[in-house]
């Protein structure tokens, strides 16, 4: 094992050379440290938790970063271990946002599905304490070949972006979820771990990527490398306990663990917090902690030798220093480092102190010692390079200077030392009683707009008056300036008990583009995002800062202190209370199309209605029109013009909470005079009377769980237009299952479509319906079906037709098919969407009517073929495909085909969920095929 990861790290590694928090994000600086309320929830001193988990922190340097592939790859167990058990700091890396799978809770998927699952990371991150990252992979979904996916995410742009974060997060320990050498598992999978393995050398190599120099971010070795045993390689050399219980929650390491796993919902990833002991287990590849910790320093800074090596056996850290003068070691200068080194020593001998002694009846008394820790951490940092330029109040890592070869380990140490002073003075905060608020009225603002925000400070804790405080707004750093009357209020003193408060007016810039993810500004480049329009410290980040922030900057006893708090609306809610959303900034209007894929059967000659929706949030009333361009095809040829309709807004009213005032317009889509199959794209556009042109969305994604978060579309839609022919239909009945819009497609081709509920679906009369159609993982969704599952094979039975699309291990499990139908773990799925098909019988009706089925119908399908195929079934079932991955064996079981009774029976793991929405013709021509088969029991 060893040789071959040492040969591998050396291989990989010269192929890659070719909460309320006072620390702003620079060039250079990691993800804030998870500590605090979130500015969604209501304003808070912190209280004893964030006391404590802070003192923890200052008294320990343990940094930890997890790497793998998607949301739901981490070891959450091993982050929350670090980041609650240890008083670290843990994060994940994934390399991707998970947009290639399947969605639980609502429609999305794709980019839309990713924004979910980069906020349930975050959700699940607020649970366990850790930070999250990401490359600029775009999932693509399945494969099991890693060329394939590197040919998608090439390897040195996953290099640099893995290289990034860990030079910004500066970890002493890396674990790759996956091992770095090839294995039989999803190729996504297998690069995320030849990536971990390659990154770790190379991110303390100052010749390596020099664009990351130019970003602010010096070399940074990580000293340890570990991979999990999840994946192969069941040789321990760590065991780790998530036994322990957190104080705060009552809870075990691991049971915040599976709390931090359940925040997955779209994944149905939710897990039982089960009592009792759990461990994890590691297996070192290089660097420290190899040895057993016999005659290496140990994670407490001492010598090895026989504890040592029992050490090694349960400690991740085994080997590498955790004091906190470890931070000074970079430093080259031995002077200035024995200064920093002193001042360090003292800071965790007074936090553990401090914590032993903390009092929870009488928090204030950890003020003092906490005061002196932030005079301390600011004289460490007051020799490094850079940190004399830092504001007196706080230092934050955007202060540090881009580092020189000599300066890097400055650089670093500084780093550092500024994210251990943000969470002391949080600390002293909370130990003073200290709660700061900024809110305001609006939630969705517009370019030019001036508002109020409401800041607040509660000097509550009674501990001491505190002198000069002023407050400030601190708009996101990379856009236009803001205006505000005034941009800082008065300084004033807040007497011990005392509540003061602010109002202060800021202008959003004329030019401020509307707030819209950092990786969404610019199209995506194949399979990855293009991050061109982003700024360095953005990079890398789950998302973007927020519009805006108030700074509170305030002297307690002499020792300055500065407070963050994001601006957020704020309003009541007659039943829930307190409501927090975030600020955002809108376009003036926005153009909206509900479908943005048309489908058009060539024979279709009526006209076809479409709803297009104009919101305007201007406080003035605006009229214009909405117009149409139809744009060429590569054949030169155009969608016949559409006529623009007139639409008249009233002013938006500050009361809307974001929704604005909009309107349904109803353009009429013509039939060409001779129509011809292809893809024709409109660009649709709100032009107001002044000139101004708008042609964008900016709606929300807006679940329980998770932050709300904008997901912007274009006002634009395409016309698939296909030669399609439909059986006799009278109405078909539709069970919408997960991430399902197959309904909305299949009335745009023309079929008579009703949704069927639980009323119906328990006691309606399924006889009316020719055709009866599952969504995809409805059985998991709906639990109404899995009732009424009996009532639908007496219909079927009956004489029927019953169309079953993917259903996952809870459709097997229940014994929901009328005969046995097994799914294989993992499932049988063919990944490669222009993998060849053969028709097992061509004759069959399925192939033949009322279209032929050819060759054609076979191209152009995206992401997959399909997924979730039966492996074995009864005999009762006919096989009517077969198709295989590059290299893979051949799956029959596709589309399986049944009589029973007097009706048809379907089961079929086709992706037909992504093809339909997708405007594929040929997903809707076996669409149809399929919804004829009642009129033919004879096969």
């Amino acid at each position: 094992m060893r040789s071959q990861c040492g040969w591998l790290l050396a291989g990989l590694a010269a192929l890659a050379v070719g909460g309320s928090l006072a620390i702003p994000a620079g060039p250079a600086a990691a993800t804030a440290v998870n500590l605090g309320a979130s500015p969604l929830e209501p304003a808070t001193t912190g209280g004893l938790a964030t006391l404590d988990r802070a003192l923890a922190k200052l008294g320990t340097h343990k940094r930890l970063l997890v790497i793998a592939a998607h949301p739901d790859d981490e070891d959450t167990a091993l982050l929350t271990l670090v980041s609650r058990g240890m008083g670290g700091e843990a994060a994940y890396l994934s390399l991707s946002r998970g947009e290639g799978g399947q969605n639980l809770i609502g429609s999305e998927l794709g980019v839309g599905l990713g924004l979910i699952r980069s906020r349930e990371l975050l959700a699940a991150r607020a649970v366990d304490g850790s930070r999250q990252y990401f490359t600029r992979a775009y999932d693509f979904g399945y494969t099991l070949s890693v060329e394939e996916t590197l040919g998608q995410w090439p390897r040195e742009v996953m290099l640099e972006d893995a290289v990034r974060v860990i030079r910004r997060f500066k970890p002493q320990v890396v674990v790759s979820v996956f091992p770095g050498v090839p294995h039989r598992n999803h190729g996504q999978h297998q690069e995320a771990g030849v990536i971990a393995y390659a990154a770790f050398p190379v991110a303390g190599d100052p010749a390596a990527l020099p664009r990351l120099a130019a970003e602010g971010l010096a070399p940074w070795a990580p000293q340890a490398l570990y991979c999990c045993t999840y994946f192969g390689g069941d040789r321990a050399t760590v065991t780790t306990s998530t036994s322990t219980i957190d104080p705060w929650t009552g809870k075990s390491i691991y049971q915040l663990a599976s709390a931090s796993r359940s925040m997955h919902r779209s994944q149905d990833m939710g897990r039982l917090q089960p009592l009792g002991p759990q461990e994890g287990r590691l297996v070192w590849v290089a660097g420290v902690g190899g040895g057993a910790g016999v005659g290496a320093a140990g994670s407490d800074g001492g010598a090895g030798g026989a504890g040592g090596a029992s050490r090694a056996r349960d400690d991740v850290f085994a080997g590498i220093d955790t004091h906190l003068h470890a931070i000074a070691a970079p430093i080259a200068d031995a002077a200035k480092r024995q200064r920093v080194a002193a001042e360090l020593d003292e800071v965790e001998a007074l936090a553990s102190r401090t914590r032993e002694r903390l009092n929870p009846a009488r928090p204030q008394q950890a003020l003092a010692p906490l005061l002196d820790i932030v005079r301390r951490l600011r004289a460490a940092l007051a020799p490094l390079a850079g940190a004399g330029t830092a504001p007196a109040a706080v230092a934050p890592a955007a202060a540090v200077a881009p580092a020189t070869s000599a300066g890097a380990g400055e650089q670093a140490a500084a780093e550092l030392i500024a994210e251990k002073l943000a969470v002391a003075q949080t600390a002293a905060a909370a130990a003073a009683g200290i709660a700061v608020d900024a809110t305001t009225d609006r939630e969705a603002l517009t370019a030019g707009e001036t508002f109020t925000v409401h800041a607040e400070l509660w000097n509550g804790g009674g501990a001491a008056p505190l002198a000069g405080v002023a407050v400030s707004l601190v708009p996101a750093a990379d856009g236009p300036p803001w205006k505000a009357e005034p941009l800082r209020a008065e300084t004033r003193p807040v007497a011990a008990g005392a509540l003061s408060k602010w109002d202060l007016a800021p202008e959003v810039p004329a030019g401020a583009p509307p707030s819209v993810p950092y990786f969404l500004r610019r199209p995506l480049q194949g399979s990855l995002y293009d991050w061109s329009a982003a700024s360095p410290a953005e990079r890398g980040e789950p998302f973007g800062p927020s519009p805006l922030a108030a700074r509170f900057d305030f002297t307690v006893d002499g020792v300055p202190l500065a407070l963050e708090r994001e601006v957020v609306h704020r309003h009541r809610d007659e039943v829930l209370g307190e409501v927090r959303r975030p600020l955002r900034i809108v376009p003036a209007v926005e153009v909206s199309v509900a479908e943005s894929m048309q489908v058009w059967p060539l024979g279709r000659r009526e006209a076809k209605s479409l709803r297009v929706v104009v919101t305007s949030h201007r406080r003035a009333p605006v009229h214009g029109r909405l117009t149409v361009t139809p744009r060429p095809t590569p054949e030169g040829t155009a969608w016949p013009a559409i006529a623009p309709r007139s639409f008249d807004l009233p002013a938006a009213s500050p009361a809307d909470g974001g929704a604005g005032e909009s309107a349904a317009l109803v353009l009429t889509l013509g039939p060409p005079p001779a129509p011809r199959a292809g893809r024709y794209p409109l660009e649709l556009a709100a032009v107001l009377d002044d000139g101004s042109r708008f042609d964008l969305a900016v709606p929300l994604i807006d679940y329980e769980h998770i932050r709300p978060t904008p997901y912007p579309h274009g006002a634009a839609l395409e016309i698939s237009a296909f030669d399609l022919k439909l059986p006799p239909l009278r109405r078909v009945g539709y069970v919408r299952g997960a991430s399902d819009l197959v309904p909305e497609y299949l009335r745009q081709a023309g079929v008579p479509l009703e949704l069927l509920g639980a009323g119906e679906l328990a006691g309606g009369d399924l006889a009316r319906y020719d055709a009866i159609v599952v969504g995809s993982r409805a059985y998991e969704s709906d639990p109404a079906l899995a009732r009424a599952n009996p009532r639908l094979l007496d219909y079927v039975r009956g004489g029927g037709l019953m169309i079953v699309q993917y259903q996952q291990y809870p459709f097997v499990d229940g014994g929901f098919a009328p005969y046995k139908l097994e799914i294989a773990r993992p499932h049988d799925r063919v990944t490669d969407e222009n993998a060849p098909v053969t028709l097992l019988d061509p004759a069959n009706p399925v192939f033949n009517t009322p279209n032929k089925i050819g060759d054609a119908d076979w191209k152009g399908w995206v992401q997959e073929r399909g997924l979730y195929f039966a492996h074995t079934w009864d005999p009762a079932y006919r096989p009517l495909l077969a198709m295989a991955d590059p290299g893979g064996p051949e799956q029959r079981g596709a589309l399986l085909v049944a009589n029973l009774g007097k009706g048809r029976y379907v089961y079929t793991g086709l992706a037909l969920f992504r093809q339909l929405p997708a405007g594929v013709p040929g997903g809707y021509r076996l669409f149809a095929n399929l919804l004829a088969l009642r009129s033919d029991h004879g096969r």
